[in-house]
């Protein structure tokens, strides 16, 4: 039976980029997608007759241009345009806030409440696209591992972050330990202000602003640009599985292959090494070497699973921690909202951007106080963008698609279940957003709640967690997935892990593939010397 030189284990964003990268390195590569359609979490979906609809993720900011442009994908259809502002937050007094991707056009949004906190903005926005920088050096490393032997992955590591100085590694430590409430305090003073910049503290966290290191959560949205624009999200044309159609053509045109409908039942052990794969249906597939896209403890404990794992490492991936408070709230609608006191064109800013309720730094974290005991928020963070306008196309002629991302709806709850819990769930999202923007619930005509137990169910994100794992200082850079095992390779010879559940974590981004793929050309260069050598 022929022999792949490589088999990919989940065909989501990332290891359809993984494939992308090794074929492009002339290694012969199959992709296996349970579902019968390629894309994870990056999908688009007819939610309702004539709707296009990204179900889970739906929007790009992550993916460095660099990724973009080895792989091609503007060739293969991806496009992608800014969302300006980065964030309209309306209030229930008829004002509103832009953060426009323009520093000094924010700085003037922000001077009706506060001139000190306009003149703030300014160089917070200079600090974060520094302290980001920074961040960058570190997105393309592959992370060493915590052993003797692992000293000269150390040095090459040191050698990349050469010109940071003393005060660059102080800030950067501070970031990973101080809460968005404190540092947020320390630039700012109107309570609206902090509110609308202190919603990428929480984004896909399970944590509040108040937590300590929800300081770093934010720096980590801010690491992503879409088209030069640092910090800035996008909108990809045909929704997010366009991206991932992009990306899968991209590896087909060198010669992966993908197939969908192939769920995968186990990976093939023999003599401590991956030989292969076995499907649900009983085929086996043999490989020189396997990569797993899936959720770290999927693929830890029902691919490889726990007989073959030492005692350690089964204690490691036990206690990783994959919480998660997300809710992705899907609505269509015969008309696009209108802020309370907006008199400007429409559509116009509130939909061109990222809409977000967030009055203040306090809502948030009440929002986090009724997760934190088993209860969907009573009033939870909500964001969310209108594809329509950027592609009409995408909905029926005269209707409109919001697409809300919202925090906080716990997986387990203390009273009830999501069964029941969902639909009221949704139909608070609807009435806080008409709250904000009278005749919003009279628009609405079709609503989908995805709440935490729906995302891993559909989407395979343990405790639906849409970063694979929690993005805390414990469990970042040569500590993600596992400790020893941050490097991308496992304790099973032969095997590897390129999901977001490795450095540098979650998003839309191809970074862990990208960096899989040269761990694995690396292995698969030295094997071949080793061999010629003997």
């Amino acid at each position: 039976m022929s022999e792949r030189d490589v088999v990919i284990v989940g065909g989501g964003h990332n290891g359809l980029a993984c494939a992308a990268y090794l074929a492009r390195a002339g290694m012969d590569t199959l992709v296996l997608e349970r579902h019968a359609v390629e894309g994870g979490a990056s999908i688009t979906q007819e939610a309702w007759p004539g709707y296009q609809v990204s179900s889970a993720a739906y929007v790009m900011s992550l993916m460095p241009q660099k990724i973009v442009d080895e792989l091609e994908l503007e060739k293969f259809g991806y496009k992608v345009t800014v969302l300006d502002p980065d964030y309209f937050v309306p209030y229930t007094d008829s004002t509103s806030l832009a953060l426009w991707s323009d520093p000094n056009k924010a700085a003037e949004s922000i001077r009706q409440f506060s001139k000190a906190d306009a003149e703030s903005y300014i160089e917070f926005d200079r600090y974060f696209h520094r302290v980001a920088d920074l961040m960058r050096d570190l997105l393309f490393v592959i992370p060493p591992n915590l052993s003797f032997s692992e000293i000269p992955g150390f040095v090459r590591t040191a050698a990349k972050l050469r010109h940071w100085t003393r005060k660059d590694i102080a800030e950067v430590v501070r970031l990973f330990t101080v809460s968005g409430v404190d540092f947020l305090d320390e630039w700012f003073e109107d309570d609206r202000v902090k509110g609308a910049l202190g919603t990428q503290t929480i984004l896909g966290a399970w944590c509040g602003p108040m937590s300590p290191g929800s300081a770093y959560v934010l720096v980590h949205h801010w690491i992503g640009q879409v088209k030069g624009v640092q910090g800035a999200w996008g909108w990809a044309h045909g929704g997010m599985g366009a991206v991932s159609r992009a990306i899968g053509d991209s590896a087909r045109a060198k010669g992966a292959e993908i197939r969908t409908g192939a769920a995968v039942r186990r990976v093939v052990i023999r003599d401590g090494r991956a030989v292969g794969v076995e499907l649900e249906d009983g085929e086996t597939i043999h490989a020189r070497r396997v990569i797993s896209s899936a959720h770290p403890i999927t693929t830890y404990m029902d691919l490889i699973g726990e007989e073959n794992l030492d005692a350690e490492v089964v204690k490691n991936v036990k206690r990783y921690q994959t919480r998660s408070g997300t809710v992705k709230v899907n609505l269509a609608m015969n008309e696009l909202p209108r802020p309370m006191g907006w008199t400007g064109p429409m559509p116009g800013p509130p939909h061109s951007g990222i809409f977000a309720i967030s009055p203040s730094l306090e809502y948030l974290e009440r929002a986090w106080d009724d997760a934190k005991y088993g209860r969907s928020s009573a009033n939870p963070y909500i964001e969310g963008v209108f594809p329509t306008y950027f592609e009409p196309q995408l909905a029926p002629e005269g209707k409109h698609m919001a697409l809300f991302y919202t925090q906080f709806g716990p997986f387990e709850l203390a009273e009830g279940s999501w069964e029941t819990e969902r639909e009221k769930y949704g139909k608070n999202v609807i009435r806080i957003v008409d709250e904000h923007c009278p005749g919003f619930a009279d628009s609405v005509e079709h609503m989908e709640v995805l709440a935490p137990p729906d995302l891993e169910e559909r989407f395979g994100l343990i405790g639906g967690n849409i970063m694979q794992g929690e993005m805390s200082v414990n469990q970042m850079f040569s500590f993600r997935p596992i400790p020893d095992y941050g490097d991308y390779r496992s304790p099973v010879s032969g095997f590897y892990l390129c999901g977001s559940g490795t450095h540098p974590g979650g998003g839309v981004s191809g970074i862990p593939a990208r960096n899989c793929a040269q761990v694995v050309a690396g292995d698969r260069r030295r094997d071949r010397l080793r061999f010629w050598r003997r």
